[in-house]
């Protein structure tokens, strides 16, 4: 089957016409999220049944995996599979080659669903995936919008919350917080509920909307890795208080913590940070290693490494169970902090 668009998910859900397997990724992660979690309510039902819904994330065993696509629907039409967010990238060769075949072998009554709302694999895994899933199922890529389309969304989001905003304003808001969609949505909500009038102004911006995300997780993991504990949660709380999306903030201080071990490793090879930055496709971004070389001066290769199976920790359980975000993150921003304290160079 070919790849579908928006339009023709929304179809397949109205007439439950489902494909035996999707695939649905892209940078628009809100997107990915929002049509996940429709096609999962529109198989499986809102409250779906353990015994007809399995879902795996992050690191999983194939054979548990494998075997959930073969259970028979009890008291449903169809029996759903959804991975979300796999290793790929960390599986042995036979292994993805054992995932691929099961996603090129679907199995009738299950519905398979593969969905990336926070990580991308590599672009040579996902596209063994895409093919994969091309020979018997749908594929489905948000990509990035542009931003003028983005603009229209910002006046249409406006619009849900009783307010109406200028181009300029939109705009502005933009420029401030960048194009992700996810993101957005919770600054245009924030700004609404903050502005007196009819109409959300360029003042009223510029008072609420967060400069960006990422540097504000940036100045979260440099007062973990320089063991200041009441800034990290002073900014912990201001995160939480201008209602960022909790797995955005996991997925960027996991991003931080990775380049900081990329840069440690690197040094203790050898390796300068001008190679480093070509080798993993920093580009702009290269002035993030020498930023994270002079904050984790202090802290040991071992740390790093225990805060990364931290941090993996945490990703698994985000996706798998339901959790308390913020007292979560709170304990892992601790576990952090101790991590970096106690392990000795």
């Amino acid at each position: 089957m070919p790849k579908i668009t928006e339009n023709n998910i929304k179809q397949h859900i109205k007439t439950r016409a489902f494909s035996p397997v999707y695939l649905i990724y892209g940078a628009e992660q809100l997107y990915v999220r929002r049509y996940t979690d429709r096609l999962v309510h529109a198989v499986a039902g809102k409250e779906p049944s353990e015994f007809n819904f399995h879902r795996f994330a992050g690191e999983f065993t194939l054979t548990e995996f494998a075997a959930s696509m073969y259970v028979t629907p009890f008291m449903s039409e169809y029996n759903l599979v959804l991975v979300s967010d796999p290793f790929l990238d960390m599986m042995a060769k036979d292994e993805l080659d054992t995932f691929l075949e099961i996603c090129k072998n679907p199995v009738e009554g299950t519905v398979l669903v593969i969905s990336f709302p926070s990580n991308t694999p590599k672009e040579k895994t996902l596209s063994a995936v895409v093919k994969a899933v091309e020979k018997t199922g749908s594929v489905m890529a948000f990509q990035k919008t542009n931003v003028m389309t983005v603009e229209k969304f910002v006046a249409k989001w406006a619009n849900e919350n009783d307010k109406l905003i200028s181009r300029a304003a939109a705009n502005r808001l933009v420029s401030l917080c960048g194009d992700d969609l996810t993101r957005l949505k919770n600054e245009v909500d924030k700004v609404c509920a903050y502005a007196a009038g009819e109409e959300v102004s360029v003042e009223d911006i510029n008072k609420m909307a967060t400069v960006n995300l990422e540097s504000r997780v940036f100045d979260l993991s440099n007062a973990v890795l320089e063991g200041n504990g009441e800034k990290a949660f002073q900014v912990l709380n201001l995160l939480f208080d201008q209602k960022e999306e909790p797995i955005a903030m996991l997925y960027i201080l996991s991003n931080a913590y990775i380049d900081a071990y990329r840069v440690r490793v690197a040094a203790e090879s050898g390796v300068m940070n001008s190679q480093l930055a070509g080798d993993f496709g920093y580009g702009k971004r290269t002035f993030v290693l020498d930023k994270v070389k002079r904050s984790t001066a202090r802290v040991s290769t071992e740390a790093l490494r225990r805060s990364l199976g931290l941090l993996v920790e945490a990703d698994i359980k985000f996706k798998s169970v339901r959790v308390n975000y913020r007292l979560y993150l709170e304990q892992l921003i601790a576990q952090l902090l101790l991590t970096a304290k106690e392990a000795g160079r």
